[in-house]
């Protein structure tokens, strides 16, 4: 009788034990995830400026769900993302760079109110920009609100509504554009290669965007699940500085620029 009392004991402790990992499980969930992208600048100011069309990027990073009730979770992560944009400028913008294929910074002139080169002491080419790539990493903290439905079959549906907090780590930029004029030979500079120039002064630090999406999740057994999503990311904050230190109009003046960064994005991934 005892030995029966001692077994009925145990096993109810071990189905206890269970159950409140399962329970665990369901109020916290991690895993990994990639996502290609569609990505594409849009400038506010389409005189001067206008979208180059769209290029492709790469994410991958971390997940995390807590769950806020049966249906709800709060989702977050950290994401590395790889992504492009192209601007064609359709006004005049110039630039010039040293013979290290260095940006010459510019600076006002308080007599005139013009601003000018702050170093023509080496070599330099004056070039009429035509359009620029944009090549930028950032690291990014998604937020935001799960809805899920109950699981049908094997199948779980579900919505997400939140926020993009990007940190930007890194700018290269490729430019087409023409020579105006140099203070020294052209072949000492060559610019028939302006491509992945660093360009981290101009950019701005941090970008923000609204993301939306919609997926679902296949149970393979437990917690653990496969899951397969795709998002809208609308930017809403200058991915670029207000007034450029390196671009000047034709009239010596800094080139007003404001891009935001929009994009569509598959994402696949593991939920534990």
């Amino acid at each position: 009788m005892k030995k029966i009392l001692i077994l009925v004991l145990a096993t109810s402790f071990a189905s206890a034990g269970f159950s409140q990992d399962d329970e665990a499980a369901k109020k916290f969930r991690f895993g990994l995830k990639v996502a290609p992208s569609i990505n594409w600048l849009k400038p506010q100011d389409t005189r001067k400026f206008e979208n180059g069309g769209s290029t492709l990027g790469f994410n991958w990073g971390l997940i995390t769900e807590f769950a806020l009730g049966d249906l709800f979770s709060f989702s977050t992560g950290l994401e590395l993302n790889h992504e492009k944009g192209k601007i064609n400028f359709t006004n005049d913008a110039f630039y010039a760079i040293n013979d290290q294929f260095e940006f010459i910074e510019t600076q006002k002139n308080e007599s005139t109110g013009n601003y000018e080169l702050s170093d023509t002491s080496r070599p330099y080419a004056a070039l009429k920009l035509n359009n620029r790539k944009y090549s930028s990493t950032y690291v990014t903290l998604p937020m935001a609100l799960k809805m899920k439905t109950k699981e049908i079959g094997y199948l779980t549906y579900f919505g997400e509504f939140g926020l993009n907090l990007a940190f930007r780590t890194g700018t290269k930029v490729s430019d087409e554009a023409l020579l105006a004029n140099a203070n020294s030979n052209p072949t000492n500079i060559d610019i028939s290669d302006l491509s992945k120039i660093i360009y981290d002064k101009d950019m701005q630090p941090l970008r923000v965007q609204l993301q939306v999406g919609f997926g679902a999740e296949y149970n393979l057994a437990g917690s653990t699940a496969v899951f397969g999503a795709l998002h809208y990311n609308l930017g809403f904050t200058n991915v670029v500085k207000g007034d450029s230190k390196y671009l000047l109009d034709i009239d010596s003046q800094p080139v007003g620029q404001n891009f935001t960064a929009h994009g569509v994005r598959l994402t696949v991934g593991v939920l534990f």
